[in-house]
């Protein structure tokens, strides 16, 4: 990875307190969302590794989804990360338009790499998710072509499994909108009225669940015929039971991406620069992240290939044909999409 060893023979490996950050590239990295123990060795052992095998330290904090505890470190000028993990695209986009980030510089980041939906002057796009359907295949009878099919249940008779989650993160009111006839472009702003109607009529055939392990294991006692969920939960599921006949549709679902921001007041603002143009160049790196996690680092005009080992996901991981989440507006709009799913939940 010549960039790295270049920026680390011009930079040395001087502790992180030096002014500004200007003579050092170690640094802290916030993961939301709770983070992921499993995400972040991956990390640590693809796109991590050329640093820290050069003597980059870079120390892990987690936490919530969410800016407050952004805001309160902005607020206080006393900022400990110096890249900012959102959980959202638009999560990045709110905090940018809140004040709470350093403007990425376009002189090093080679920012050019992304296409367009990717990208903005305060953030970039990293670790593409996936909501779409996994289906025990000898329980629901046929193949099922899309999320749309969990609220057919004539057609696909049984318990389906949605997260009980904030709608953006379970994909239950974009299926209703397929469901509804519409077309993937045509799926925002969502109709809450007929989504919600649509998740009244089966209401008796859904059951709720509340993290992913419960989901999966739901379908493997037979408590759920299919689920809506995580790609990379049902490459697990399906990776851990090679004898059932568990499967995803690859056709259709929702796409979505988590960002990464460099935080006003980051205490190494220059070494985050570095390391943003690091993992944005390092295709090999990024080739590993998603053989080990399912998790596509970029949107990249010149994506990367998809290993041999996850041919089979290529459509899923491409997302091609499938639903890009309006992240932007479920992130303005989040409190009151979040009061009316749980008002419909305790009915």
């Amino acid at each position: 990875m010549l960039a790295v060893v270049g920026v680390l023979a011009l930079a040395g490996c001087s502790p992180s307190g030096s002014s500004n950050g200007e003579h050092s590239l170690d640094f802290v990295y916030f993961e939301g969302g709770q983070g992921s123990e499993d995400f972040s060795e991956a990390q640590r052992a693809t796109l991590w590794a050329p640093m820290i095998a050069k003597g980059v330290q870079i120390d892990r904090q987690a936490g919530d989804c969410g800016l407050s505890r952004l805001a309160q470190q902005v607020e206080a000028n006393n900022v400990t990360p110096s890249i900012w993990h959102f959980c959202s695209i638009g999560e990045m986009e709110q905090a940018a338009e809140q004040g709470l980030l350093e403007k990425i510089d376009t002189d090093v980041v080679p920012v050019d790499l992304l296409q367009d939906a990717a990208v903005n002057e305060y953030g970039i796009g990293f670790g593409t998710w996936q909501i779409g359907l996994a289906y025990d295949a000898e329980a629901v009878g046929k193949e099922m072509t899309s999320i749309a099919d969990v609220y057919d249940v004539k057609g696909y008779p049984g318990k389906r499994c949605i997260q009980n989650a904030p709608p953006q993160y379970n994909g239950a009111l974009e299926a209703a909108m397929l469901s509804l006839g519409k077309s993937a472009d045509d799926i925002y702003p969502i109709d809450f009225k007929a989504a919600y109607g649509e998740l009244d009529r089966i209401r008796d055939d859904i059951l709720l669940y509340s993290s992913s392990a419960e989901g999966s294991q739901n379908v493997l006692t037979g408590q759920c015929d299919m689920v809506l969920t995580s790609a990379a939960n049902a490459r697990r599921l399906i990776a851990a039971e090679p004898a059932r006949d568990l499967r995803f549709v690859q056709e259709d679902g929702v796409l979505a991406m988590s960002a990464l921001g460099i935080p006003k007041h980051a205490p190494n603002v220059w070494g985050a620069n570095q390391y943003l143009k690091a993992i944005l160049e390092d295709r090999e790196g990024q080739k590993g992240l998603l053989e080990k996690t399912g998790n596509v680092s970029f949107m990249l005009k010149d994506p990367i290939e998809i290993p041999d080992s996850m041919k089979q996901w290529q459509q899923s991981l491409r997302g091609e044909g499938w639903i890009q989440m309006a992240e932007g507006w479920y992130q303005k709009n989040f409190d009151p999409i979040l009061a009316q799913w749980n008002e419909w939940v305790v009915g």
